[in-house]
């Protein structure tokens, strides 16, 4: 006859087995609904708009030595009819895919996505929130799209493993202060001093840079709707390390040496 505690650990087990029947239902449920509204798209024009725009505005930079459109720098405007906001360094990212297959543009940044957030093996549950997360509206829009804020995901989801990728972020002020999550690494530091030196070489493009953002209607506010998107891979991270994650928000304390004070090792 079985006693009690052979019971209760039976209990248990059937619980267990339930709760990740029901985890991994939901978050098939979810991939389904992703990759319907993904491939359901393939066929519209606006698949990929973004992408176009932005390869366009690459080329016109090697064209004519900016990638903002006249009417940009010209005077007050509102966003749409590709506009560009981007900063001049993140064309370093867009200038590749001038001749690498378009392809790439989506594989690259969901594979680092998806790949980084498994790394951390997080409990199952996280998955539920996280991949919802990644089908919101506003979420899939950017891959319908083609958006650049899929590679911002993709450095969110990078840093969790090694910080240096957070420095990304700076390239949209809205997510700049996610940026500083790797702070605290020294690799973080050499990212953002690279970029510096980096940022020389697009010169007066600073300047027209400037310009398009004080004449455009946007605000720091306009990038909010993809926020929940942006954080979705801090969710497997912070479920598996919740220790890392806080630490990486405490002020850095730095000595003599500066940020290579720190007595965090360098990722």
């Amino acid at each position: 006859m079985p006693s009690d505690r052979d019971a209760s650990t039976t209990r248990s087990r059937i619980h267990r087995e339930l709760g990740r029947a029901i985890v991994g239902a939901i978050v098939t449920l979810e991939l389904v609904w992703i990759l319907f509204v993904l491939a359901s798209s393939l066929g519209n024009p606006s698949f990929g708009l973004d992408y176009r725009w932005h390869m366009d505005a690459t080329r016109r930079m090697l064209d004519t030595g900016t990638p903002y459109l006249a009417w940009q720098l010209a005077g007050p405007y509102e966003i749409g009819n590709g506009a560009i906001l981007y900063p001049p360094t993140a064309f370093a990212l867009f200038l590749p895919f001038l001749v690498l297959p378009a392809v790439l543009w989506w594989v690259v940044p969901i594979t680092i996505t998806a790949a980084a957030m498994a790394i951390h093996r997080p409990p199952a549950w996280t998955w539920t929130v996280t991949v919802a997360l990644f089908g919101l509206e506003k979420s899939l829009n950017v891959y319908v799209f083609g958006n650049p804020t899929m590679w911002i995901v993709a450095a969110v989801a990078a840093g969790t493993v090694v910080r240096w990728p957070f420095v990304y972020l700076l390239a949209k002020p809205t997510f700049a202060p996610i940026a500083l999550i790797g702070a605290r690494r020294r690799s973080w530091w050499l990212a953002l001093g690279i970029m510096a030196v980096g940022s020389l070489a697009f010169g007066h493009m600073w300047i027209d840079w400037v310009a398009v953002v004080r004449n455009s209607n946007v605000s720091l506010s306009y990038n909010l709707p993809t926020l929940p998107l942006v954080l979705a891979p801090l969710i497997p991270w912070i479920a598996s390390e919740p220790d890392k994650f806080w630490r990486s928000l405490r002020p850095h304390r730095r000595g003599v040496g500066g940020p290579a004070a720190s007595p965090t090792p360098a990722a």
